[in-house]
């Protein structure tokens, strides 16, 4: 799972690059904490090759409809779905879309803003939910930043 995670990081820098550094600034003060304080923590963390603070995995199963409480509504979370299944998609009916939600599909949005769901379907679909916990930054002194905005894309391609 870490060469996977490291290119979704990636892919996060190029989306949000305020957001992929404060996940950086996150996982390098939590991995200087767990150095000083929690051994099994800190030998966990060599391994973990993301900057979101959490992966939930959800198997064979209906999302119903909800929002992400646990982050900030202007962090994009990370869908990532796997499997050998059809007939898949995620609805967002905040947006009024559903989107065909096939093996190997990444879907970046806010969970927080966004109410969402999964059909159940037939075969074997796994999701990895990638986010970022908003208790653990705040502990980590870890600075809020903004969606982004006009002047960020402008500065990006420059």
């Amino acid at each position: 799972m870490s060469y996977p995670s490291g290119i979704l990081s990636a892919a996060l820098s190029i989306m949000h690059l305020a957001l992929y550094n404060a996940g950086l600034d996150g996982m390098e003060k939590l991995s200087a904490w767990a150095a000083e304080n929690d051994e099994d923590m800190d030998d966990a963390l060599e391994d973990w090759a993301t900057v979101y603070t959490n992966v939930s995995v959800i198997a064979n199963r209906a999302t119903p409809f909800h929002w992400d409480p646990h982050s900030r509504a202007n962090w994009y979370d990370l869908l990532v779905s796997i499997g050998d299944y059809q007939d898949c998609y995620l609805d967002i009916p905040t947006l009024g879309v559903q989107l065909e939600y096939s093996p190997g599909t990444v879907v970046a949005f806010s969970g927080r803003l966004l109410r969402h769901g999964v059909n159940k379907v037939d075969g074997n679909r796994c999701c990895f939910a990638y986010y970022m916990r908003d208790n653990i930054h705040n502990w980590l002194g870890v600075p809020t930043m903004e969606w982004m905005t006009v002047d960020m894309v402008r500065n990006m391609l420059m």
